[in-house]
């Protein structure tokens, strides 16, 4: 059995550089060993041995990035020299050190990982919980109320400044002209969890540490200044000016580490508590290993954590020639936007000014991007000839001053596209300045980032947000001087994982045909358009023309997740009369759909009215988990604590409320404050349902999509020999597409990784499809590297499109369960039975 090495560090900052490294192998004694004080020959010798182990960890992808840096680092200065006798020459070592070899455990598992795949994933974040518009005078009772009805764990909020503060507060409700309601509060419910190893031993050991972090740490005012996205020194300041950083407006921000570390160094090699703490780190790690009766190493997610880590402190390569010419671009469409997008009263009042009375209710509550695109997508005349309700013809800037209305885009559609573009445009100039100051493009992830499972972005700069669009990922070639650019994505992924789930014979039939089930659909959001017509709307969408093809996609998207004819509605601008025919058409065509989402309602629908509309509202306790096919869990159980309680209380309100005088309207409704509290609970029941429902509808086919993908990256690691070595592959996964800078030696045997890795899935995801191209010259050109540099990795014969759809007593039986993303049509009338 191969050796352990259970290991943490200390750092100076989060991505500064490491001071104190702790480590055990297997139940041997606990070392501290002080960085900066030993050679640099003797702590390249220990980083090598520990990674002939199986590293240990919590939090990996943190702990190995600084082995990363440090051995890198450390492998450009002589062997003898002692580190601490010359900060600032390490400092000029930094940024050069990006370009040394890679390090890969020869096996690892990261137990906050494991600990997100069971009965602490309550412990990472999640949305608050808000009963809306409870009566002014019976707020603080009611969360008073909650607060002793309702019993949590501590460690759900062990993050909150006062820990031990109320859970429940009673919140304003203002206006967007920033005016508070007088009449109604919200109360809420905000969980702050700590999922740090000592919280965690803390509560599944039973142990009370000694110490935490902030017991133990240097003053705020010695913290290092540093982006994550820039993480060496010289990237954010320099020697010349005290290491200090300041701030865009020129104020003093802090210091980067090298102007602090001798602290760092000196009060974890001689601060008894500190070491303790760091001591405790190691101890721990080794108790929770136990206590999760020794997992298995080498989970995906523990070897994606190391990935992640040394593929980050390397970086990818980026064309800033093509950066400056999109950072130009973007900077006018910014310099040019006719109000400062970041204040809400100015984006109100520019598109308000061409509004009538009726349209304002599009902005009343929000100038969120959902809501600019309604009025974008929505306010568009058909037909020519309207005289504006605004002005009756005299003409107003509602009408451009001519009395009636243009065929296309009306001003309030112009003015809120605007505004969207200088929104985006923004988001870019943020972009290119961040990828700029770092030199490269270092792409951090959290490996376990969601609930159901998916990566998240990281460090500052988030991948997955990056405009998916030629130009913008024209400036990324990635790869570095001798290798080449590798990758590709999956084929309709999010739909074949949806074949795979509902097994609906119609979905399949028509993938099997080659029809694209987008255009499908746009033809009925949009009658009188021909599938042709459909498919040539797509990439368009400015100047008033209507990119119906992802309309389309969108629309399919919406109800394979469980929406219903009001999501098409209101998220795509499509007449309700339309969109109700296109949603039933929908139900009526993929049955097999149908009949999964009505499984899933039932599953996860906890109140109910069994005798129907205007009678009594009863609970059935819900699920407390949805499971995917490949066996990862999202779990309901604090939610459904939480809408029970609400329930029960809503269901049964304290007499004593009943004596609140006077009578309230909530919903165009008179209510008593104790019956407006009622409905304030059982609405903030419904849309907790709902949102549990829905929650349970997309993991069931976003958490497989994130598996798999992890899975290819994984396969692909498999190239990368474990140890110190030259750099073979470094992928980099976003969404559907995984791109890998690869050295040209394996290009071929990373194919049959990559092909290896899809096929493994096909007898549970028969149409799982991908194309990989074998050489391109930047991000743009994924699945469109060049004739013959592309491989199909796809069910391409009748044959084996059979064969994978073949019944096999060795396949995984697939549930039928999928999310409904919808409230009920009868949710008022529910509020107002006065149960």
């Amino acid at each position: 059995m191969m050796q352990k090495c259970y290991l943490d560090t200390e750092t100076c900052g989060l991505s500064g550089m490491p001071v104190l490294l702790q480590y055990a192998y297997d139940d041997g004694p606990i070392h501290l060993y002080d960085i900066w004080k030993e050679p640099v020959a003797k702590t390249l010798k220990l980083i090598e041995e520990i990674m002939k182990c199986c590293v240990v960890g919590f939090n990996l992808s943190f702990d190995h990035f600084q082995l990363c840096k440090l051995y890198t680092i450390w492998l450009l200065l002589p062997g003898d020299f002692i580190p601490e006798t010359d900060i600032g020459f390490v400092a000029t070592m930094e940024s050069l050190g990006r370009d040394g070899p890679c390090l890969k455990p020869a096996s690892a598992l990261d137990l906050m990982l494991h600990s997100r795949k069971g009965e602490f994933q309550s412990l990472m974040s999640r949305n608050d919980v808000r009963i809306r518009r409870v009566p002014t005078v019976l707020a603080p009772v009611l969360a008073q109320e909650l607060e002793g009805r309702i019993e949590f764990d501590g460690i759900l909020f062990a993050k909150r400044t006062d820990p031990n503060a109320p859970k429940w507060s009673v919140m304003d409700r203002v206006s967007p002209t920033g005016e508070i309601d007088p009449d109604f509060k919200d109360v809420r419910l905000r969980f702050d969890p700590a999922g740090g190893l000592k919280y965690l031993a803390e509560h599944a050991l039973k142990i009370k540490p000694d110490y935490h972090y902030e017991d133990v740490e240097l003053g705020k005012d010695l913290r290092p200044a540093e982006l994550g996205y820039v993480p060496f020194a010289n990237g954010i300041s320099s020697p010349d000016v005290g290491w200090a950083v300041t701030k865009s407006d020129g104020k003093l921000k802090g210091y980067a580490w090298p102007a602090l570390i001798q602290q760092h160094i000196d009060h974890w090699a001689t601060n008894e508590p500190a070491r303790k703490y760091a001591e405790d780190d190691v101890k721990y790690t080794r108790m929770l290993d136990a206590y999760f009766n020794y997992p298995d190493p080498d989970d995906d997610d523990s070897i994606l954590a190391c990935m992640v880590a040394a593929v980050r402190w390397h970086g990818f390569m980026v064309d800033f020639d093509q950066t400056d010419v999109l950072l130009e671009k973007a900077q006018a469409i910014v310099n040019n936007s006719p109000v400062n997008v970041n204040k809400v009263a100015a984006v109100r009042e520019y598109i308000l000014e061409v509004m009538d009375a009726t349209e304002t209710i599009l902005i009343d509550q929000s100038t969120k991007k959902a809501n600019l695109e309604h009025i974008r997508d929505e306010m568009v005349v058909i037909e020519p000839g309207e005289i504006c309700v605004q002005c009756f013809g005299d003409g107003c800037k509602r009408c451009v001053g001519v009395g009636e209305l243009a065929v296309g885009p009306m001003e309030a559609a112009k003015r809120a596209g605007e505004i969207l573009a200088v929104r985006e445009a923004v988001k870019e100039v943020n972009l290119y300045g961040k990828l700029k100051k770092a030199g490269r493009f270092h792409a951090d992830f959290n490996v376990i980032g969601t609930l159901s499972s998916r990566m998240s972005g990281g460090g500052g700069l988030n991948a997955q947000g990056i405009k998916n669009s030629v130009e913008v990922r024209q400036m990324f070639p990635l790869a570095w001087d001798g290798m080449v650019l590798c990758g590709g994505d999956f084929d309709s992924f999010e739909v074949t994982l949806a074949d795979a789930v509902f097994k609906d014979e119609a979905l399949r039939g028509s993938l099997l045909a080659g029809e694209k089930i987008h255009a499908l659909m746009g033809m009925e959001l949009y009658p009188g358009k021909t599938y042709e017509e459909i498919i040539a709307s797509k990439g368009f969408g400015d100047g008033g023309v209507i990119d119906m093809y992802t309309r389309g996609k969108q629309a399919i998207f919406a109800l394979l997740y469980g929406g219903d004819e009001n999501t098409i509605h209101n998220k795509l601008a499509v007449p309700l009369k339309v969109a109700e025919e296109a949603f039933s058409r929908f139900q009526k065509k993929f049955i097999g759909i149908k009949e999964c989402r009505d499984a899933n309602f039932e599953k996860f629908q906890a109140l109910r009215q069994p005798d129907g509309i205007g009678t009594k509202v009863i609970w059935k306790d819900p699920d407390e988990f949805a499971e995917t096919f490949l066996g990862f869990r999202r779990y309901f159980t604090l939610e459904n604590k939480v809408c029970k309680a609400l329930f029960k209380l809503a269901a049964n309100v304290p007499k004593t409320w009943q004596a609140a005088k006077g009578m309230v309207t909530r919903s165009d409704r008179e209510q008593t404050a104790a019956g407006a509290v009622s409905s304030a609970l059982y609405g903030a029941t419904f849309q907790l349902q709902a949102a549990n429902t829905r929650a349970a509808n997309n993991h069931l086919i976003q958490s497989p999509g994130a598996q798999i993908t992890k899975r290819v990256q994984c396969a692909i690691w498999e190239l990368q020999p474990s140890g110190v070595s030259e750099w073979m592959v470094a992928p980099m996964n976003i969404h559907d597409e995984v791109m890998c800078v690869t050295h040209p030696s394996v290009v071929e045997p990373l194919v049959e990784k990559v092909r290896g890795a899809v096929e493994h899935y096909r007898p549970m995801v028969p149409l799982i499809g991908m194309t990989w191209s074998t050489a391109m010259d930047n991000w743009a050109e994924k699945s469109g590297g060049g004739k013959g540099r592309e491989v199909h990795i796809d069910p391409t014969t009748t044959d084996q499109i059979q064969e994978a759809l073949a019944p096999d007593d060795a396949t995984v039986d697939l549930p039928l369960d999928i999310d409904i993303d919808y409230l009920p049509s009868n949710e008022l009338d529910l509020l107002e039975t006065g149960v």
